[in-house]
C-alpha cells in the first residue's frame, strides 16, 4: 500500500495521525510506503519517501510548499512502478489531485481515502451558521470550488474511512454511496504520555481543560460563555492557538484568574494530569485526538456529538450535549464539579474505554477492513 500525505510528517496534527496509523498498520502482511514532503519522525516499520530534495527539507515549509506540491504526486505514482505484487492499494489523505486518482484507477489500484473531517459542504453550512450567530463574516476558507473538488474526489475513490458517525452522515447527505464508507476511529499512544508530573498546582475548586485550536469551529466561544454562566468555583484552562475573532470578542474574559490560556505545551500529558474534567463543545470535527487522549487520562467529558466521536457515550464517559445548549452545558459542568462520585465513575469508565482505542487496536481493525475489501485473508 502506498500512503500519500501532502503535509510534512513532523509528529504533530494530521501528520501525527497519519504516521501513527501507518506505523501501527505496517507488518509482515501489509507493506507500507509513505510519501510526504519531508519527514522528521522515526517510523522504522514504514518506508518513508521525502518528495522534497535535501536542500529544501530544512527550509521553512511555506517557502517550499509549492515545490513540494509539484513533486509529491509524481513521486507517489512512481512507487507503484516499483511494487511487484498483484495486490496494490493507495491510501490518500486529503490533498491528492483528481488527476492522480484517475491515474491510479487506470493502473487498477484500489484507492482508500481518509476523511478526517466532515464533508466540506456540511462543514461550510455549520460554520456559516456559527459565524452568523456571532455577527461576523465567516472565518473559514471553504468555497464552492473546494466542495466541488471534494465531490469529484469522493466519487472517484473506492473506499472512504469515516472516523465518526457524523463524518459518515455528512458524506451520505452529500451523495457519497454508503457501500464506499468504512467505519473507523482514531486512537492514542499511552507511551507518549508516560510520566507522573502535573503542570499546574492544585487549587481550591475544579480545573476544567480544553485542548485544541481556540476557535469558533471547536466551540471555544461557547465554552467561554458557558463557563462564565456556570459560576463554578475553579479555573478553565484553554490550550492552543487562538483565532483572532475569539481574542477580539472575548478579551475581557482573559484577564480573569479563573480563565487561563496556554498557547502551547510540549507536555500536554502534564496538563491532563492537572485537570478534573475535559470540556469540548465542538461544532465540526472528524474524530479529535484530544478526546482519546483525555479519556486515556481518565477525564470525564462534557462534549458535543462532533467532539465525542465514537469513543464517548452519553452518561458513561461523560455527557454528550448539543453545543448550543447553554443550560445543558452549565448543568453538566456543575454536576461534575459538585459530585465527586460521579466524576470518579466517569473517570474510571473513560480510562477503561480508552484501552480499546490505542493505535495498535485501531490499526488492527483497519488492517482487517483493508484485507476484507481487497479479498485477501486477514491476519491478526
Amino acid at each position: 500500500m502506498g500512503v500519500l500525505i501532502p503535509l510534512p510528517l513532523n509528529g504533530k496534527g494530521v501528520g501525527y495521525t497519519c504516521g501513527s496509523l501507518a506505523a501501527s498498520m505496517a507488518d509482515s502482511h501489509l507493506e507500507l510506503t509513505l510519501v510526504t514532503p519531508r519527514n522528521s519522525w522515526s517510523l522504522p516499520s514504514v518506508e518513508v519517501i521525502e518528495a522534497l530534495p535535501r536542500w529544501a527539507r530544512r527550509m521553512p515549509y511555506r517557502w517550499v510548499r509549492a515545490y513540494a506540491s509539484r513533486n509529491i504526486e509524481r513521486e507517489f505514482l512512481s512507487c507503484f512502478d516499483r511494487f511487484r505484487t498483484p495486490r496494490m492499494a493507495a491510501y490518500l489523505w486529503p490533498g491528492a489531485s483528481i488527476e492522480t486518482i484517475r491515474e491510479l484507477r487506470r493502473r487498477d489500484v484500489t484507492i482508500f481515502r481518509e476523511q478526517f473531517n466532515c464533508h466540506t459542504a456540511t462543514a461550510k453550512r455549520i460554520l456559516d451558521q456559527a459565524y452568523g450567530r456571532l455577527g461576523v463574516a465567516p472565518g473559514h476558507a471553504i468555497v464552492p470550488q473546494t466542495i466541488e473538488t471534494e465531490r469529484r474526489v469522493l466519487e472517484a475513490v473506492d473506499y472512504v474511512f469515516c472516523p465518526s458517525h457524523l463524518v459518515r452522515r455528512s458524506l451520505l447527505e452529500n451523495g457519497v454511496a454508503s457501500c464506499k464508507l468504512l467505519d473507523t476511529t482514531y486512537g492514542w499512544d499511552p507511551e507518549r504520555f508516560s510520566g507522573s508530573r502535573a503542570l499546574l498546582a492544585p487549587i481550591e475548586g475544579i480545573t476544567a481543560i480544553f485542548v485544541g485550536t481556540i476557535c469558533v469551529r471547536k466551540g471555544a466561544h461557547l465554552l467561554l460563555e458557558y463557563w462564565l454562566k456556570s459560576g463554578i468555583k475553579g479555573r478553565l484552562i484553554l490550550v492552543g492557538e487562538m483565532e483572532p475573532i475569539i481574542k477580539e470578542k472575548y478579551a475581557h474574559l482573559f484577564g480573569r484568574g479563573n480563565i487561563v490560556v496556554h498557547n502551547y505545551s510540549n507536555d500536554v500529558g502534564a496538563l491532563y494530569r492537572s485537570a478534573d474534567m475535559f470540556i469540548f463543545p465542538s461544532l465540526e470535527e472528524g474524530s479529535p485526538l484530544v478526546i482519546y487522549e483525555a479519556c486515556g487520562f481518565g477525564l470525564p467529558m462534557v462534549t458535543s456529538a462532533m467532539g465525542g466521536g465514537r469513543i464517548v457515550r452519553d452518561n458513561c464517559e461523560g455527557f454528550i450535549i448539543d453545543p448550543y445548549d447553554a443550560v445543558g452545558y452549565c448543568s453538566a459542568m456543575r454536576r461534575l464539579a459538585q459530585d465527586v462520585e460521579l466524576r470518579h465513575r466517569m473517570s474510571r469508565a473513560a480510562a477503561e474505554r480508552a484501552q480499546s482505542y490505542t493505535w495498535s487496536e485501531v490499526a488492527s481493525a483497519r488492517r482487517k477492513q483493508i484485507f476484507g475489501v481487497l479479498g485477501v485473508p486477514a491476519f491478526d
